[in-house]
């Protein structure tokens, strides 16, 4: 609606309200009567456009001359109301509801105004009197019963729905806001009770059945809420949410494999809500998170195989299927499973995120920073994108690159936060790069006191304390410590390895240095050239140039690398 539109409906509204000529004849409009309509005219619109400094004096103006003009009141309560003054709108409009009882719009105004002073009572007051007139007006009670409620007379304001009920009958309106009233109380019992009235009113609802069998979820009461779902596979006999709540129901003795193996029929069903499913299924992927417990979820896994038939378009069966694999150490088929979830759904971050610290933790940079860059494209204010972002470009090299990037994402997150400690280790590596000592150590220092329990921080301190030759007991520490607390990784397998090479435990070594490699991928020059200096020491000279040969197709940057090849011998 345009304002020259507004305007005219207003004093269409407004205008006889407004107009007090006295004159005997009703034909004829005095001049004085011309002259206030005109004022009263323009001082609409000056408040409809917003311009209050001349409104005001305007509408002042008329009441002065014309000191029941209650159109006019109104008008200026509106504009006082717009400055934030509610107790000059309350008393303009008390005067005006007073001059003109029958005008709805007024008491309805006046009762917005004493909702932005607090008096509650008084609005609800306004509401009762409005029901007088129009007892069937259901907007009247709900409203009614609003400002009860703000004004702590709870049983009153369900006593305002009891007479809407009577009224109108049972609605799902009213006894919803009954029963979060009765919840609100503390009064479970009440609050069912209320739901089963909907129920006895519309019995084949099942969608009512379902708010109860959800409230008696909520409270705890699974004896209750198993046998509303029951009554609704009478009723609904293929209602999948009832068949999924009641899959694994006898489940009492805590046996989580069959409770996994009874749920099966009910997710063949690709009628089912794929959400509800995966939703049965959470508590015991983030149970095989926490402890890696391999039956268990080998038994999911099979679970999430009947969903991607079931739902053969769905990522999140794919992403619920790589968390179990990531979790229990099979990082390479949950890298294939989260890579096919993000063909299907590229929205949501946990799976990106998920292949870049896969990508990271076996060392495989060049991958790494092209899905970060991804990422990016699509979350460009993620903290833990710029982080594996940065990482890849520090490790291939780049670190001026890498310190750009490093200072977007720092600008996002706290100083002293445990993300902040990721790219101080970031910055001690690029540190290590430039040769600076110094601040080497004072950024891996402060690091470790923002985040001692980082397996990131310390698997790349410990791996730069390698390569620099410095405090070999320290690096292994802090990287039995990473190795504990993110098993798995490349990295740490690769500084535990070097430095067993270095102490002549030839045994662990070779343990540590086959074991990084096969998750890496044989992508890392500079493992692969470890690898091949062990081979050399034990023994397998061929084994070893073989290896060296690798690492410089790779690109291996070591300085004696080439020496090594060409004169089959292993140079420290």
């Amino acid at each position: 609606m345009s304002k020259t539109t507004l305007i005219r409906l207003i004093i269409g509204i407004n205008l006889t309200l407004a107009l007090h000529t006295g004159t005997t004849q009703a034909q004829q409009v005095s001049q004085a009567a011309a002259e206030l309509e005109k004022m009263f005219v323009e001082a609409c619109r000056e408040r409809i456009v917003g311009n209050y400094e001349k409104a005001i004096p305007l509408l002042e103006e008329l009441l002065k001359k014309d000191h029941k003009n209650h159109a006019a009141m109104y008008e200026l309560a509106r504009v006082y109301d717009a400055q934030n003054k509610p107790d000059q709108a309350e008393r303009l409009l008390l005067t005006a509801t007073s001059l003109a009882p029958d005008n709805d719009w007024y008491a309805k105004f006046l009762a917005d105004v004493y909702n932005k002073t607090g008096k509650f009572q008084a609005a609800a007051s306004v509401f009762e009197q409005l029901i007088k007139k129009e007892p069937n007006n259901e907007s009247y009670y709900f409203r009614w019963a609003y400002f009860l409620v703000k004004a702590d007379a709870v049983e009153r304001a369900i006593k305002v729905y009891d007479d809407l009920e009577k009224r109108v009958g049972v609605t799902e309106e009213s006894v919803r806001r009954k029963h979060s009233l009765y919840i609100g109380m503390g009064n479970n019992k009440k609050a069912a009770e209320e739901l089963q009235r909907l129920i006895d009113a519309y019995p084949r609802r099942v969608e009512y059945r379902h708010l109860l069998a959800g409230f008696y979820e909520q409270i705890g009461d699974k004896t209750q809420a198993q046998a509303e779902y029951r009554r609704i596979m009478d009723i609904a006999p293929n209602d999948p949410k009832a068949a999924l709540a009641l899959a694994g129901g006898r489940n009492a003795a805590g046996d989580d494999i069959s409770f996994l193996q009874s749920l099966k029929p009910v997710f063949e069903n690709p009628g089912g809500n794929i959400d509800l499913k995966i939703g049965r299924m959470l508590p015991l992927i983030q149970k095989v998170a926490d402890t890696g417990d391999m039956p268990l979820a080998d038994a999911a896994l099979e679970l999430t195989a009947v969903l991607e038939k079931a739902h053969p378009g769905e990522a999140k069966p794919l992403a619920a299927a790589a968390d179990l694999l990531y979790y229990t150490g099979r990082s390479k088929e949950a890298l294939s499973k989260y890579q096919r979830a993000l063909e299907l759904d590229k929205a949501v971050f946990a799976v990106w995120e998920q292949v870049m610290r896969i990508r990271y933790e076996a060392g495989q940079y060049n991958a790494l920073w092209m899905v970060s860059e991804d990422a990016l494209d699509y979350f460009p204010n993620r903290a833990m994108a710029f982080y594996f972002n940065a990482a890849a470009l520090v490790e291939l090299g780049k670190p001026g690159e890498a310190e750009g990037v490093i200072d977007q994402a720092l600008l996002m997150i706290p100083n002293e936060s445990p993300s902040a400690a990721l790219f101080l280790g970031l910055k001690g590596a690029i540190a290590h790069l430039r040769k600076s000592s110094d601040k080497f150590m004072i950024y891996f220092d402060e690091a470790g006191k923002l985040d001692p329990n980082s397996a990131y921080v310390l698997s790349n301190h410990s791996f730069y304390l390698c390569l620099r030759n410095e405090q070999a007991a320290k690096a292994k520490e802090i990287a039995q410590k990473a190795d504990k607390l993110q098993p798995g990784m490349a990295r740490t397998n690769h500084a535990l390895g070097w430095l067993m090479l270095k102490d002549k435990d030839f045994a662990g070594a070779r343990e540590r240095l086959s074991k990084a490699i096969e998750i890496n991928g044989a992508e890392d020059p500079a493992l692969l050239e470890h690898y091949g200096d062990l081979l050399f020491q034990t023994g397998d000279t061929d084994g070893a140039v073989s290896y060296w040969n690798k690492a410089q197709a790779k690109g291996g940057r070591s300085s004696v690398l080439e020496r090594k090849i060409a004169e089959r011998r292993w140079y420290e």
